[in-house]
């Protein structure tokens, strides 16, 4: 066993804007642990201004740690402001959204999940 390092330039940033989950502009993801840990998945996303996932649920809690930028998080009761440095917990099987305010401003998070957790996105 021993560390692994993800250094800032390994790995390939796709956009995934044309994926079902994505609305409301570009949106591009890079993941940080793939093959590096049986336990938990973490991914980079970044949304340009106005992109946001849509309604969504996943089957185990999901973390969102806001590394630039303003966005919003919300649920079927109410939406909040996140910016760098904070963190959103949504628990698993909430029905909820998140991305870039509409400040004009892209937004990134990392995305933090457990390994084999399913997300299904929902019809507004």
């Amino acid at each position: 066993m021993q560390v692994h390092v993800v250094k800032s330039d390994d790995g390939e940033t796709v956009e995934r804007s044309d994926a079902a989950i994505f609305e409301g502009g570009q949106v591009w993801g890079r993941p940080l642990s793939a093959g590096l840990s049986e336990h938990t998945k973490v991914s980079v996303v970044n949304f340009a201004p106005g992109a946001r996932a849509g309604w969504h649920t996943h089957t185990r809690d999901q973390v969102l740690y806001v590394v630039s930028g303003i966005g919003k998080v919300g649920d079927r009761d109410g939406e909040q402001v996140i910016s760098a440095g904070d963190c959103a917990v949504v628990p698993a099987d909430l029905e909820h959204w998140h991305g870039a305010h509409d400040t004009g401003s892209p937004m990134a998070h990392l995305s933090i999940m457990p390994v084999g957790a399913e997300t299904t996105v929902l019809e507004e």
